[in-house]
């Protein structure tokens, strides 16, 4: 008994992340589950909330109609036809049944990973051909939607990490091209710096010292402030102001402007474009489940695919009538579990308020007026948690040579492409939309490389422990790290492995005293880890329910019964059994 006296305490700390609450426990933080619904008042006050954040990203589609100089009044056009695809995305997402949608609050907002292929659509077709990619896109993430569960390995989460990471990049980059005007015909002065800096000041400062509605709405606040100060100094006058009261309060989007071409050069890179919105939608999807879950282990498969079904038809939408590529929104998953407020009838009246401002162009028109430094400081703002989200969910994983490989390359291949823009121009012209993006070159070489380097890997491996080596528990751990950076696997599953396979061999050696070596056999794939021990001797036994105290100090079976009692309590399911002259342990772990 006397080798569980060191290992009780430390087995405790297990047993909480070993045995989470039952299946689809509401998370104590929440106030209002997924399924709750709240009073109107609430549902209403919830959805302005989304709505106010997924507007600030209005910035790309506004991006993109001032890069062919489009007239006020087709600026705004876009800009509500992007607003009712908005809130045919959030409805769609928030469905609750059927094949379609995961029933999460989990609006969509317009997204810098579509930024640059966009802008090189326009740039070589124009409107027409960035919406009929926009539909092929949307429809090349419906195609990959039955099939995540397939190509999962092939996309694991550094990889969703790494778009993200890629993203912010892109999203920086711009912002500061904006404050800096470069690319502009208009004269850039001191004035541009004063109300970038005025507007990223008070937007960080709201947001690390403020509290309630302020902080909730610090970069709405900071973009006004910036209106203001753009008014006061000039940038902003009063004859675009007057151009925007000439526009009706309320008026139905016009049509006109709607036409559909492709191109064969685009082709790639709204594949890759594709590829990387399926990353991110899975990864925020992944963030709805584990906060609406107490007892989240791993991703339900089956309702990512419905998420990235509902986003590929979400995007598809948007270039049916006119408008760019959206995407699962990040930051009003944050607000969701900030709020403590995740009820999906939320999601519905967001979702509606954004199709009802849709039909606003007057409002829709305040946004087409954007000033550039304004636009700058609310990108870099923006880059800031983009960037620092992507590189943790880079670090989830353990690394191995191969995925450090993987990930440095690929994201040296992306810094080239920032650094060198002009890089792209001596290409081929089917090459110039994928070297030409960091986004898309960084993607495109971590898939390839990850690909390539699954070659030769193995996902079953084994050891050889000698019960009465002394580093025999040194080695079981050094066995398991190895591994599991060469798999990818979790630092917290491969702890708890490392951990409840050291003590089953301690158990083992000294209750159940084997004769000759134990054999350790591990599996992996992306949702399983299994782990078998095989030694010659006595059988452990698991039950279910802790030996009494009378029981252990009293009988020797009570010793054997409290050791298998506790290894029973770190893996999610044991098993034991004869084979021949052999015992087989097994302990299998969710990943």
């Amino acid at each position: 008994m006397s080798v569980f006296a060191g290992g009780l305490e430390r087995f405790r700390e297990f047993i909480g992340r070993a045995r989470p609450p039952s299946p689809g426990t509401k998370p104590a933080e929440l106030i209002y589950g997924v399924d709750d619904v709240p009073p109107p008042y609430i549902i209403l006050l919830s959805g302005l909330q989304h709505v106010g954040l997924v507007t600030i990203f209005l910035i790309y589609p506004l991006l993109i109609v001032k890069e062919i100089g489009a007239s006020m009044a087709l600026s705004a056009n876009i800009l509500s036809l992007a607003l009712i695809s908005l809130g045919i995305a959030t409805m769609l997402q928030g469905l609750p049944k059927g094949p379609i949608g995961t029933g999460f609050l989990c609006p969509a907002n317009h997204t810098a990973v579509y930024l640059a292929p966009s802008l090189a659509a326009v740039k070589l077709g124009g409107l027409p051909l960035l919406f009929g990619m926009t539909i092929f896109a949307g429809i090349v993430e419906c195609i990959l939607s039955p099939v995540l569960r397939r190509i999962r390995p092939l996309i694991p989460p550094e990889l969703s990490g790494l778009v993200i990471f890629f993203v912010g990049m892109t999203v920086v980059a711009i912002g500061f091209r904006y404050i800096a005007g470069i690319g502009s015909s208009e004269s850039i002065g001191a004035s541009n710096l004063i109300v970038a800096v005025i507007t990223l000041g008070v937007t960080a400062s709201l947001n690390v010292w403020a509290k309630g509605i302020a902080r909730l709405f610090c970069a709405l606040i900071g973009m006004v402030i910036g209106y203001l100060a753009a008014v006061a100094t000039g940038i902003l006058s009063t004859e675009q102001f007057r151009t925007i009261a000439e526009l009706p309060l309320l008026a139905l989007p016009s049509l006109s402007h709607l036409h559909w071409t492709m191109s064969v050069e685009m082709i790639p890179p709204f594949i890759i474009i594709a590829i990387a919105a399926t990353l991110k939608t899975v990864g925020v999807i992944t963030a709805c489940q584990r906060i609406n879950d107490a007892s989240w282990v791993r991703p339900d498969m089956a309702s990512l695919s419905r998420g990235v079904l509902a986003d590929g038809m979400g995007t598809a939408a948007a270039g049916a009538l006119g408008s760019v590529g959206l995407n699962t929104s990040t930051p009003c998953t944050g607000l969701a579990a900030a709020t403590g407020m995740t009820s999906r009838v939320v999601g519905y009246a967001a979702g509606g308020i954004l199709m009802l401002l849709g039909f606003l162009p007057m409002l829709t028109g305040v946004f087409v007026l954007m000033p550039r430094p304004v636009m700058g400081a609310a990108l870099i703002f923006a880059a800031c948690f983009i960037l620092i989200n992507g590189l943790q969910t880079i670090t989830s994983r353990m690394f191995d040579a191969r995925r450090t490989l993987v990930i440095g390359l690929a994201l040296s291949t992306g810094f080239a492409a920032e650094i060198f823009p002009d890089m792209a121009d001596r290409l081929p012209v089917v090459l110039k939309p994928i070297v030409g993006s960091s986004l898309v070159l960084g993607t495109l070489t971590a898939l390839l490389l990850n690909l390539l380097f699954r070659l030769g890997q193995r996902q079953r491996v084994t050891m050889n422990v000698d019960p009465g080596s002394a580093d025999a528990l040194t080695k079981v751990k050094e066995f398991f790290d190895a591994h599991g950076r060469a798999w990818g696997a979790r630092h917290d599953i491969m702890e708890r492995v490392s951990f409840g396979v050291s003590q089953a061999v301690e158990s083992i050696r000294e209750i159940w005293e084997p004769r000759g070596p134990i054999r350790i056999e591990a599996r992996f794939d992306e949702f399983n880890l299994d782990v078998q021990l095989s030694y010659l001797g006595d059988l452990i036994e698991f039950p279910e329910r802790r030996p009494s105290d009378k029981e252990i100090i009293e009988t020797e079976g009570g010793h054997r019964r409290l050791a298998g009692y506790m290894l029973r309590r770190n893996a999610d399911r044991v098993a034991a059994a004869r084979k021949g002259d052999e015992s087989v342990v097994q302990f299998h772990f969710d990943h």
